[in-house]
């Protein structure tokens, strides 16, 4: 979850566009804050967002 919101840009757009509910993406952020030990979204980001696959459904850019 925290690629798709790296890919979306936020909860919400997130949530919409791969079918879940914005509480449902919330719960999943707080589960990957946990597991880092991370007290704010941009903690689990920062950490994983390097090492994170692209989320299914979304194709490579070639930025």
């Amino acid at each position: 979850m925290v690629a798709a919101v790296l890919v979306a840009g936020s909860e919400k757009e997130a949530a919409r566009r791969f079918g879940r509910s914005h509480s449902t993406v919330k719960h999943h952020l707080a589960n990957a804050r946990s597991k880092v030990g991370a007290e704010t979204t941009a903690g689990p980001v920062w950490i994983l967002g390097p090492r994170l696959p692209e989320p299914e459904g979304e194709a490579p850019t070639d930025d």
